[in-house]
């Protein structure tokens, strides 16, 4: 076979072509664009308990563009299995919230944390926003946040005045989860009190211990379906004006896969107080707590 001069001169160009092709390719198959994630609270880091509070969530292109494609997902930093501060922070230990989201045309993502029941638990708890969109774009995460959330005070309208507070758990769990919570019976004395003592019921489906009060002893007034439902005496004795005694209730219990969205648990009993005071020497009762309890949520 017999090639002309244009023949070897337009393979030589195929041939360069095809290379440059190649090189291309792998030029465009570099690294994907890297990002930044960062997190802050609205309307600030610290809120009242039970209050509206969101996590506000910006990711941007490492040029300062928004990124408004991929998955940003909000964490809780983590101790000892529990969530914590970020100070308290095991390494970097951190358990999921469960909320999600794209970012808007500004690359933002909020999330409403009083809907998550994160604002119900006083204490300081760490944050960490994540984004990912494999392929796209680079992996970021912002630092640890703290959001801290504050007891509402109590209020001094008798003599004595008896509150139940969840100070650990998921306000907001969901369906086939298994979870674990601590409730904390308060009773506050607002002037001296004597021949205090408290009564209250446990829930029947989960499983419930008492810890031990500070001050007093326990007695178990009446039990029934299995010991679960049951009823105590909290013997607390006398106290001073701004006295405080505490009694931690745990509860553990999982979340049948099928229950409804917005379906409302009772983790306690309403409980209430008995006293006396110097001036009114007859057995008085404070206001009931009223019942604890979450509210199980659904992700989308």
């Amino acid at each position: 076979m017999t090639f002309r001069k244009s023949q070897f001169l337009t393979a030589r160009i195929t041939a360069v072509l095809a290379v440059a092709s190649v090189t291309a390719t792998y030029a465009l198959a570099g690294p994907p664009p890297s990002t930044s994630t960062t997190l802050a609270f609205s309307p600030s880091a610290s809120v009242a308990s039970g209050s509206a509070a969101s996590a506000v969530i910006t990711v941007k292109t490492s040029g300062g563009l928004p990124v408004t494609s991929g998955t940003v997902e909000l964490f809780q930093a983590k101790s000892a299995g529990l969530p914590s501060s970020c100070a308290a922070q095991n390494g970097n230990a951190q358990t999921t919230t469960g909320a999600t989201g794209t970012p808007n045309a500004s690359g933002q993502v909020t999330i409403d944390l009083q809907a998550l029941g994160l604002t119900l638990i006083p204490g300081t708890w760490g944050f960490i926003a994540t984004f990912e969109q494999p392929g796209t774009y680079g992996k970021s995460a912002s630092a640890c946040l703290d959001l801290t959330v504050t007891a509402v005070p109590i209020s001094c309208d008798s003599a004595l005045t008896i509150a139940a507070d969840i100070t650990s758990g998921n306000g907001a769990p969901a369906p086939g989860s298994t979870n674990a919570w601590v409730i904390t019976l308060n009773i506050h004395a607002c002037e001296n009190v004597t021949k205090v003592s408290a009564q209250g019921g446990l829930n029947a489906w989960a499983t419930t211990s008492l810890g031990a009060p500070s001050p007093g002893s326990l007695t178990l007034r009446k039990a029934t379906g299995n010991g679960k439902n049951s009823v105590w005496i909290w013997d607390v004795g006398s106290m001073n004006a701004g006295d405080v005694a505490t009694l931690p209730i745990i509860v553990n219990g999982s979340i049948k896969p099928n229950t409804a969205c917005n379906t409302v648990l009772g983790l306690l009993g309403s409980w209430s107080a008995l006293f006396t005071t110097s001036l009114n020497p007859a057995q008085q009762k404070s206001n009931y707590t009223g019942t604890s309890t979450v509210t199980v949520t659904c992700l989308p």
